[in-house]
């Protein structure tokens, strides 16, 4: 290998191993997926139905009011660890001064699996290039990388959603007149995924409101 800066052997590793590799990550995705579906859609439906489980017994203790936000957040902390880790939140009227903490976490190990690998192999390789690359410039990479893999998990999520909304826990729990489910990053860009809004006649029987359900 030529000598090279700085500069030069760090976009020779992303042109040679990291700009369309991801590409073929998509293949790996769907055999893991395809592998474990079952076990992958039914880990999500139960980490939100514990998720209304709590939100519901707060509720009843008096210490926090109807449901109206649900939050599924990527926690870029233990990216870093390797992990792919969502956090699910659920928050009342106050949103993020919600003082009753209402949380559960999800793995999403099944879609980051081939990015870790990936990055494994890219810490090896930085030898190649005459301490040039180091450590941190790999974990700035699987950062920057990890973005794709979110929306895929995003998708995922999407297409769980009518799942979720057929959920009984979700049916108990107390939820304000309109109640948004987002996904992003933790407290940072998120989008919503659905949204229930009451549709109810005025003088009804508490549980005999409808919900029209929008995403």
């Amino acid at each position: 290998m030529k000598l090279m800066d700085r500069d030069a052997a760090l976009q020779d590793l992303l042109e040679k191993h990291v700009f369309t590799e991801w590409l073929h990550d998509l293949a790996l995705i769907e055999n893991n997926f395809l592998t474990r579906q079952q076990a992958i859609e039914e880990g999500l439906i139960a980490a939100l139905e514990s998720l209304c489980q709590l939100a519901t017994v707060q509720h009843e203790q008096g210490r926090k009011g109807d449901i109206r936000y649900i939050y599924i957040s990527l926690l870029r902390t233990r990216v870093m660890e390797n992990r792919a880790v969502y956090r699910i939140d659920a928050y009342d009227e106050n949103w993020f001064l919600d003082e009753a903490e209402c949380a559960v976490e999800w793995s999403a190990d099944f879609v980051f699996e081939p990015l870790f690998n990936r990055m494994a192999k890219l810490e090896k390789l930085k030898s190649d290039y005459a301490r040039k690359i180091t450590t941190m410039d790999i974990e700035q990479i699987q950062q920057i990388e990890a973005v794709k893999y979110h929306l895929l998990t995003v998708e995922f999520l999407k297409s769980q959603m009518p799942a979720f909304v057929a959920s009984p826990s979700l049916e108990r729990m107390p939820k304000a007149d309109i109640c948004t489910i987002f996904a992003g990053e933790y407290r940072d860009d998120s989008e919503i995924l659905c949204r229930f809004t009451r549709k109810g006649e005025v003088g009804e029987r508490e549980g005999e409101a409808s919900w029209i359900i929008s995403s």
